[in-house]
Protein backbone atom coordinates (compact mmCIF):
# COMPACT_ATOMS: atom_id res chain seq x y z
CA UNK A 1 0.00 0.00 0.00
CA UNK A 2 2.83 2.33 0.38
CA UNK A 3 3.65 2.61 -3.18
CA UNK A 4 -0.29 3.50 -3.93
CA UNK A 5 0.06 6.20 -1.45
CA UNK A 6 3.65 7.68 -3.04
CA UNK A 7 2.14 7.55 -6.30
CA UNK A 8 -0.85 9.32 -5.34
CA UNK A 9 1.29 11.79 -3.94
CA UNK A 10 3.20 12.24 -6.50
CA UNK A 11 -0.29 12.50 -8.91
CA UNK A 12 -1.60 15.56 -6.46
CA UNK A 13 1.78 17.37 -6.60
CA UNK A 14 1.64 17.27 -10.30
CA UNK A 15 -1.94 18.32 -10.75
CA UNK A 16 -1.80 21.13 -8.37
CA UNK A 17 2.03 22.25 -9.74
CA UNK A 18 -0.15 21.74 -13.22
CA UNK A 19 -2.80 24.24 -11.92
CA UNK A 20 -0.10 26.48 -10.57
CA UNK A 21 1.05 26.17 -13.92
CA UNK A 22 -2.23 26.98 -15.69
CA UNK A 23 -2.86 30.39 -13.35
CA UNK A 24 0.36 32.09 -14.37
CA UNK A 25 -0.39 31.08 -17.72
CA UNK A 26 -3.81 32.89 -17.99
CA UNK A 27 -2.62 35.82 -16.05
CA UNK A 28 0.55 36.37 -18.54
CA UNK A 29 -1.55 35.28 -21.85
CA UNK A 30 -4.78 37.44 -20.57
CA UNK A 31 -2.18 40.48 -20.68
CA UNK A 32 -1.20 39.18 -24.45
CA UNK A 33 -4.30 37.93 -26.31
CA UNK A 34 -8.14 39.22 -26.13
CA UNK A 35 -9.36 37.58 -23.00
CA UNK A 36 -11.78 34.97 -25.09
CA UNK A 37 -9.04 33.78 -27.00
CA UNK A 38 -6.28 33.44 -23.64
CA UNK A 39 -8.33 30.12 -22.31
CA UNK A 40 -7.87 28.51 -25.77
CA UNK A 41 -4.14 29.21 -26.04
CA UNK A 42 -3.20 27.96 -22.45
CA UNK A 43 -5.19 25.09 -23.00
CA UNK A 44 -3.15 24.58 -26.35
CA UNK A 45 0.45 25.34 -24.32
CA UNK A 46 -0.82 23.19 -20.94
CA UNK A 47 -1.19 19.91 -23.62
CA UNK A 48 2.02 20.60 -25.47
CA UNK A 49 3.63 21.00 -21.80
CA UNK A 50 1.91 17.46 -20.85
CA UNK A 51 2.61 15.73 -23.97
CA UNK A 52 6.26 16.92 -24.02
CA UNK A 53 7.26 17.91 -21.06
CA UNK A 54 8.38 14.80 -19.41
CA UNK A 55 10.88 14.84 -22.72
CA UNK A 56 11.69 18.34 -21.98
CA UNK A 57 15.37 17.11 -21.03
CA UNK A 58 17.73 18.23 -18.43
CA UNK A 59 16.67 21.28 -15.91
CA UNK A 60 13.41 19.31 -14.80
CA UNK A 61 11.99 20.40 -11.65
CA UNK A 62 11.07 16.73 -10.67
CA UNK A 63 11.19 13.62 -13.07
CA UNK A 64 7.52 14.68 -14.66
CA UNK A 65 7.98 18.15 -14.19
CA UNK A 66 9.78 20.19 -17.07
CA UNK A 67 11.46 23.75 -16.12
CA UNK A 68 9.42 26.45 -15.89
CA UNK A 69 11.62 28.07 -18.49
CA UNK A 70 10.88 25.64 -21.31
CA UNK A 71 7.47 26.02 -19.74
CA UNK A 72 7.07 29.44 -20.80
CA UNK A 73 9.05 29.57 -24.27
CA UNK A 74 6.01 26.84 -24.79
CA UNK A 75 3.24 29.33 -23.89
CA UNK A 76 5.36 32.47 -25.96
CA UNK A 77 5.87 30.00 -28.94
CA UNK A 78 1.55 29.49 -28.55
CA UNK A 79 1.09 33.39 -28.68
CA UNK A 80 3.42 34.02 -31.54
CA UNK A 81 1.85 30.96 -33.45
CA UNK A 82 -1.54 32.66 -32.57
CA UNK A 83 -0.37 36.29 -33.58
CA UNK A 84 1.06 34.54 -37.12
CA UNK A 85 -2.45 33.03 -37.53
CA UNK A 86 -4.30 36.52 -37.09
CA UNK A 87 -1.84 38.24 -39.64
CA UNK A 88 -2.24 35.77 -42.33
CA UNK A 89 -5.58 35.88 -41.67
CA UNK A 90 -6.17 39.57 -42.18
CA UNK A 91 -3.76 38.86 -45.11
CA UNK A 92 -5.88 36.48 -46.66
CA UNK A 93 -9.11 38.48 -45.84
CA UNK A 94 -7.53 41.78 -47.66
CA UNK A 95 -8.78 41.23 -51.49
CA UNK A 96 -5.84 43.42 -52.69
CA UNK A 97 -3.72 41.39 -51.04
CA UNK A 98 -1.38 38.15 -52.42
CA UNK A 99 -2.83 35.86 -50.06
CA UNK A 100 -6.33 36.48 -50.67
CA UNK A 101 -5.82 35.74 -54.53
CA UNK A 102 -3.55 32.65 -53.60
CA UNK A 103 -6.79 31.28 -51.77
CA UNK A 104 -9.09 32.17 -54.12
CA UNK A 105 -7.13 30.03 -56.87
CA UNK A 106 -6.84 26.98 -54.85
CA UNK A 107 -10.68 27.66 -54.54
CA UNK A 108 -10.85 27.57 -57.96
CA UNK A 109 -8.24 24.09 -58.09
CA UNK A 110 -5.79 26.25 -59.86
CA UNK A 111 -2.71 24.60 -57.73
CA UNK A 112 -0.13 27.50 -56.34
CA UNK A 113 3.13 27.42 -58.92
CA UNK A 114 6.29 25.80 -57.38
CA UNK A 115 9.04 28.30 -56.40
CA UNK A 116 11.10 26.98 -59.80
CA UNK A 117 7.95 28.26 -61.67
CA UNK A 118 7.32 31.65 -59.70
CA UNK A 119 10.71 32.77 -60.91
CA UNK A 120 10.61 31.41 -64.52
CA UNK A 121 7.08 33.52 -65.08
CA UNK A 122 8.71 36.26 -63.22
CA UNK A 123 12.10 36.09 -65.88
CA UNK A 124 9.53 35.40 -68.75
CA UNK A 125 7.78 38.51 -68.12
CA UNK A 126 10.51 40.74 -67.28
CA UNK A 127 12.25 39.55 -71.01
CA UNK A 128 8.66 39.68 -72.72
CA UNK A 129 8.49 43.68 -71.23
CA UNK A 130 12.49 44.37 -72.21
CA UNK A 131 11.10 42.84 -75.95
CA UNK A 132 7.93 45.19 -75.40
CA UNK A 133 10.16 48.27 -75.17
CA UNK A 134 12.18 47.35 -78.22
CA UNK A 135 9.42 46.85 -80.06
CA UNK A 136 7.49 50.18 -78.40
CA UNK A 137 10.82 52.36 -79.53
CA UNK A 138 10.52 50.85 -83.22
CA UNK A 139 6.61 51.10 -83.31
CA UNK A 140 4.71 53.42 -80.83
CA UNK A 141 1.39 52.01 -81.72
CA UNK A 142 2.75 48.27 -81.86
CA UNK A 143 3.84 48.62 -78.27
CA UNK A 144 1.05 50.30 -77.35
CA UNK A 145 -1.66 47.80 -78.99
CA UNK A 146 0.75 45.10 -77.60
CA UNK A 147 1.19 46.58 -73.99
CA UNK A 148 -2.75 46.96 -73.75
CA UNK A 149 -3.03 43.43 -74.52
CA UNK A 150 -0.39 42.13 -72.12
CA UNK A 151 -2.18 44.27 -69.29
CA UNK A 152 -5.46 42.93 -70.15
CA UNK A 153 -7.10 45.09 -72.33
CA UNK A 154 -9.87 43.40 -74.65
CA UNK A 155 -9.26 43.59 -78.53
CA UNK A 156 -12.11 45.39 -78.95
CA UNK A 157 -12.10 47.97 -76.28
CA UNK A 158 -8.19 48.52 -77.82
CA UNK A 159 -9.88 49.26 -81.16
CA UNK A 160 -12.50 51.59 -79.59
CA UNK A 161 -9.95 53.59 -77.93
CA UNK A 162 -8.18 53.67 -81.01
CA UNK A 163 -10.72 54.60 -83.29
CA UNK A 164 -10.21 51.42 -85.59
CA UNK A 165 -12.72 48.44 -86.80
CA UNK A 166 -11.89 45.11 -84.82
CA UNK A 167 -10.55 43.60 -87.85
CA UNK A 168 -7.87 46.23 -88.77
CA UNK A 169 -6.84 45.96 -85.12
CA UNK A 170 -6.62 42.50 -85.77
CA UNK A 171 -4.70 42.16 -89.01
CA UNK A 172 -2.37 45.24 -87.06
CA UNK A 173 -1.72 42.97 -84.08
CA UNK A 174 -0.83 39.70 -86.45
CA UNK A 175 2.32 41.99 -87.41
CA UNK A 176 3.09 43.71 -84.42
CA UNK A 177 3.29 40.21 -82.95
CA UNK A 178 5.51 39.10 -85.34
CA UNK A 179 7.82 41.68 -85.16
CA UNK A 180 7.31 40.83 -81.06
CA UNK A 181 8.49 37.43 -81.69
CA UNK A 182 11.50 38.16 -83.94
CA UNK A 183 12.97 40.39 -81.38
CA UNK A 184 12.68 37.81 -78.99
CA UNK A 185 13.98 35.09 -81.44
CA UNK A 186 17.02 37.73 -81.92
CA UNK A 187 17.13 37.66 -78.22
CA UNK A 188 17.52 34.53 -77.43
CA UNK A 189 14.15 34.19 -75.51
CA UNK A 190 12.34 31.85 -78.55
CA UNK A 191 14.07 29.06 -80.18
Amino acid sequence: MPANTSTARERGHHEEWLDQLRARFLAIAARRVPRATAEDLVQEALVIVVEKGAAAGPGAMLEDEPSLAWCFQVLRNTIGNYYQRERTRRRASDPTSQAHHQLQDAARGRPEPTPLESLESGETARLLHEALDVLGAESETCGRYLRGIVDGDKPAAIAQREGLQEAVLYRRIYRCRERLRSILHSRGVLV
